[in-house]
C-alpha cells in the first residue's frame, strides 16, 4: 500500500475540518450519548491514519527511493525521469546497482519488478507506445552469481531462458555451469563424439559433402570445430547435434571433427573422406575381330580402373561378371551383327563410363584377319565413338596430338555452377601426358585417350586450357572460355535488401564499440545473402537530408532514411555497454510495413576489437539463419494468393518470395544442354504458415501471369 504524504495530509485537514465542526454543536443532555460515540469514531480514524503514516514511512524506508551512489566517478542506483514505482523504474534501478556492484539493493530493486511482473521479454510495453528489454529473471541470476549463489543463479538463468532465451543468460548460464562443476572437483571426461560414417574411412559423391554427427557430455558441450572452423553455437548443452555441409573436391580429404566441454576437455575424431564424381577408366589392350561365319565375332580384353572399386562392365547390353577391386581385367568373345560396341562401366558409388567403338569396313583387310589395335580409353559418360587407326605410322611422328571437345564451342554461355569438359586426345604415337589447367589427369598412356573432368565455374569467364604431349615431344593446347550466368532470380541483386543504422548507445560506450556498426555491414556483406545498401550511398543521403548519425536511433527517422535508400528493410538496435560485458541488440525492420521481422543478440565480456568482429559475425550468422535462402512449387492458385509447398518451421510469416519461370537452354547446334535461365513474373509476401504448405499474398504481377508448377525462392 503506497499513500503518499501530501494525501495524507489532505485526509487530516478533512478531519479537523469535520471535528471543528462536531465541537461547534450545541451540547445538551440528550446528545451527550451521540458526543461520547463521535469521539470514539474520531479516536478510531486517527489510530487509522497513524498506522498509515508509519506503513508509509516504513515503506520509502525499505525502498530507499532516491538512493544514488557514487563509485569511480559514476553514478549508481539513478533512473531517468521520475521514479513511479512501477516494474521498470525498479527493473532500471536494479541493474544500475548490479552494474556498480550494490547487489543488496540490486537483488532487492529485481525482486520487486518481478512481482510487479513476472516473465522476462524484449519489447516490453511500459506505457503509451514506450517499450523496454526486460530481463529481471536473468538479471537476478547474474546478481547471485556475482554473489556467489549458484544455485540461485542457476535457478533464474535456466527460467529467464525458458521465458525469452538471450545471449547473455546463455553466456551466465555457462559460467554457473563450470563453477558448479569445478566446485564439485570431480574427475572430468572429454566429450563423446559419434559420426554418421559407419566407418573411418568414407567414399562419396555427394555435393556438397554433409559431415554430421553428436556430440555429448555430461558436463556439457561447450564448442564443435570441423576442419577448424567453429560452428555457431549458442550455450553450451549435454547433447548437441550437429550436421554442417561441405564443398569438398574431387579426391582424399582428411576431415577433424572437435568437440570441447566447459572445462576445456577436449575430444578429436578423423575421417578421411574421398570424394569421388567420375566414373571408372576403360582401358582397351586388344581388340580382335573375325568376319568368317554369319555375323562379326570379336574378342575384347582391357582392364577398369577405380579407386573407389569397380561395380560392373556391360557390353552391348550383356552384363560381364567381373572380379571386385579398383583394377579389374576382363576378356569378352562376343559374335555381333553392329558396327559398334558400346561399353559401360560403373563403380560402387554409382559413377559411369561409356564408349563407343566403331568397325570401319576399310579396316579389315581380309574376312579372317585379326587386327590388333592401340590401348584405347574412355573417362566418365563419354559418349565419343572410337574409330580404329587405319594406315601405316611413318618412322617418325611430327604431329602434335589432336584435341577434340564435345559439344564445346570456344566461348560458350551456361548456367551452371559445374560442368563436364568431355573430350578425347588421339595422336600417332602414344599420349604422354595431359592436363587441364595445369592438373594432370592422365592416368596410362595410350594412343588415344577419351577424358571427362568436372570443373567449377566462377561467376563471368572462365578459361580452361587443356594441353597433351605425345611421346615424340610434340605438344597441343586447346583453350576454351566458359561464362557462367547466374539465373535471375538467383542473383544477389534480386535478394531482401537491406540497410545498417547505427545503433542506440546504453551506458558508457567505448571506442570499440563504436566501430560495431561497421563491422556488422562487413559481415552482413560476407555471408552473401542480402542485398546491402553502400555505405557511401547511406552517407549521400545523410548529408542531403542534412541528418546526424544520432537522429536515426528515432525509429520513424531510421524508416524514412530506409526507403530514401530503396532499402526493403533496416538493421538497427542498441549497444549496451556494462561494466562486466557488452550486449548488443539487432533488430531488423520491414521498411514498408514497419514490422520487425528479426531480432537478434549477442554478449561477450570481452570489449575490444577482436571480440566486436566476432560479436558481428555472430549477428550475421544468425540474420542468415533466420533467412534461409528456400526454393519451392506453387502448388495452387486462388485469385491473388498463391500456395506454396515451403511450409511450417522453414519459412516465417512475412517473408518475401520471388515467383519465376524457369527455361532451359541448349546450345542452338550441339544440342547440349546449358543449364536453366528463369524470368521473374512476381513477387508475395507470406500471410500464412502451415504443416507442408503456405500461402502467401502476391503483389507486383501481372493479371494471370502465375500458374501452377511456377517456383518460387525467398527473396
Amino acid at each position: 500500500m503506497w499513500i503518499s504524504i501530501p494525501s495524507i495530509c489532505r485526509l487530516s485537514i478533512i478531519f479537523d475540518i469535520w471535528g471543528t465542526t462536531h465541537r461547534s454543536l450545541p451540547t445538551h443532555s440528550g446528545l451527550e450519548v451521540v458526543d461520547i460515540k463521535m469521539k470514539k469514531v474520531r479516536a478510531y480514524i486517527l489510530c487509522v491514519i497513524t498506522l498509515v503514516i508509519l506503513f508509509s514511512l516504513c515503506g520509502c524506508a525499505g525502498q530507499t527511493a532516491g538512493t544514488v551512489y557514487r563509485k569511480d566517478g559514476e553514478e549508481y542506483g539513478k533512473v531517468r525521469g521520475a521514479f513511479r514505482h512501477r516494474w521498470w523504474n525498479y527493473y532500471e534501478r536494479g541493474v544500475s546497482y548490479a552494474d556498480g556492484e550494490f547487489y543488496q539493493e540490486a537483488l532487492r530493486d529485481l525482486k520487486e519488478a518481478i512481482r510487479q511482473r513476472k516473465k522476462d521479454q524484449r519489447m516490453a510495453r511500459t506505457y503509451g507506445m514506450h517499450f523496454v528489454d526486460y530481463f529481471p529473471h536473468r538479471e537476478l541470476g547474474i546478481v547471485y552469481y556475482e554473489a556467489g549463489s549458484l544455485e540461485g543463479a542457476r535457478r533464474e538463468l535456466e527460467l529467464s531462458l525458458s521465458q525469452f532465451p538471450s545471449a547473455k543468460a546463455r553466456f551466465y548460464l555457462d559460467r554457473v555451469r563450470k563453477a558448479l562443476i569445478e566446485r564439485e572437483a570431480k574427475e572430468v571426461t572429454p566429450p563423446r563424439i559419434t559420426l554418421s560414417f559407419e566407418t573411418d574411412e568414407v567414399w562419396t559423391r555427394e555435393d556438397p559433402v554433409v559431415i554430421s554427427g553428436v556430440a555429448e557430455d555430461e558436463q556439457y558441450v561447450a564448442a564443435i570445430t570441423i576442419k577448424g572452423v567453429p560452428l555457431f553455437l549458442e550455450g553450451s548443452q549435454k547433447r548437441i547435434a550437429f550436421k554442417e555441409n561441405l564443398p569438398l573436391f574431387q579426391g582424399r580429404h582428411i576431415i577433424e571433427v572437435a568437440a570441447k566441454n566447459l572445462l576445456g576437455k577436449v575430444t578429436k575424431r578423423q575421417v578421411s573422406i574421398r570424394v569421388d564424381r567420375e566414373g571408372p577408366m576403360i582401358t582397351l589392350e586388344d581388340l580382335q575381330i573375325d568376319q568368317a561365319g554369319p555375323g562379326r565375332r570379336v574378342t575384347i580384353c582391357g582392364s577398369i580402373y577405380d579407386e573407389a572399386g569397380v561395380s560392373s562392365l556391360t557390353i552391348n547390353g550383356q552384363v560381364l561378371a567381373v572380379e571386385a577391386g579398383t583394377e579389374v581385367p576382363f576378356t569378352r568373345r562376343l559374335t555381333t551383327d553392329t558396327d559398334t560396341l558400346d561399353l559401360v562401366a560403373k563403380d560402387r558409388l554409382g559413377n559411369q563410363t561409356s564408349a563407343r567403338i566403331s568397325f570401319l569396313k576399310s579396316e579389315i583387310q581380309n574376312p579372317k584377319s585379326k587386327i590388333a589395335t592401340p590401348v584405347l580409353l574412355a573417362c566418365a559418360d563419354s559418349d565419343a565413338s572410337i574409330g580404329l587407326l587405319a594406315g601405316l605410322f611413318g618412322s617418325r611422328d611430327t604431329r602434335p596430338p589432336s584435341i577434340r571437345l564435345k559439344g564445346w564451342t570456344d566461348t560458350q554461355t551456361v548456367f551452371l555452377e559445374k560442368v563436364y569438359i568431355e573430350g578425347q586426345i588421339m595422336d600417332e604415337s602414344k599420349i604422354v601426358s595431359l592436363s587441364i589447367n595445369q592438373v594432370p589427369i592422365l592416368r596410362r598412356k595410350g594412343l588415344r585417350v577419351f577424358f571427362s573432368h568436372l570443373a567449377d565455374l566462377q561467376k563471368g569467364e572462365n578459361n580452361i586450357v587443356i594441353e597433351a604431349g605425345d611421346e615424340a615431344g610434340n605438344r597441343a593446347t586447346k583453350r576454351i572460355s566458359i561464362i557462367r550466368n547466374v539465373p535471375k532470380a538467383l542473383q544477389l541483386d534480386e535478394r531482401l535488401s537491406l540497410t545498417v543504422l547505427p545503433f542506440e548507445q546504453k551506458g558508457t560506450i567505448s571506442e570499440a564499440s563504436l566501430s560495431f556498426q561497421d563491422n556488422l555491414i562487413d559481415s552482413v556483406v560476407n555471408q552473401n545473402r542480402f542485398r546491402v545498401v553502400e555505405r557511401d550511398k547511406l552517407d549521400l543521403i545523410l548529408q542531403e537530408q542534412k541528418l546526424s548519425r544520432s537522429k536515426l536511433i528515432d525509429k520513424s527517422t531510421a524508416l524514412r532514411l530506409g526507403r530514401l535508400l530503396a532499402a526493403q528493410s533496416i538493421i538497427t538496435g542498441s549497444i549496451i555497454e556494462t561494466r562486466t560485458g557488452i550486449e548488443i541488440v539487432g533488430r531488423m525492420i520491414d521498411a514498408e510495413t514497419s514490422e520487425i521481422l528479426a531480432t537478434e543478440d549477442v554478449y561477450d565480456e570481452v570489449k575490444d576489437l577482436p571480440a566486436l568482429r566476432s560479436l558481428a559475425e555472430g549477428m550475421a550468422v544468425k540474420f542468415h539463419r533466420d533467412f534461409p535462402l528456400l526454393d519451392g512449387l506453387v502448388i495452387q492458385k486462388k485469385g491473388k494468393y498463391i500456395f506454396t509447398d515451403i511450409g511450417q518451421n522453414k519459412i516465417k510469416l512475412q517473408r518475401r518470395l520471388i515467383v519465376y519461370r524457369e527455361e532451359p537452354v541448349k546450345h542452338p547446334v550441339t544440342g547440349k544442354i546449358l543449364g536453366s535461365d528463369n524470368i521473374i513474373i512476381g513477387r508475395a509476401r507470406v500471410t500464412q504458415v502451415m504443416p507442408g504448405m503456405s500461402k502467401g499474398e502476391l503483389f507486383d504481377v501481372k493479371k494471370g501471369a502465375v500458374k501452377r508448377l511456377d517456383r518460387v525462392i525467398t527473396e
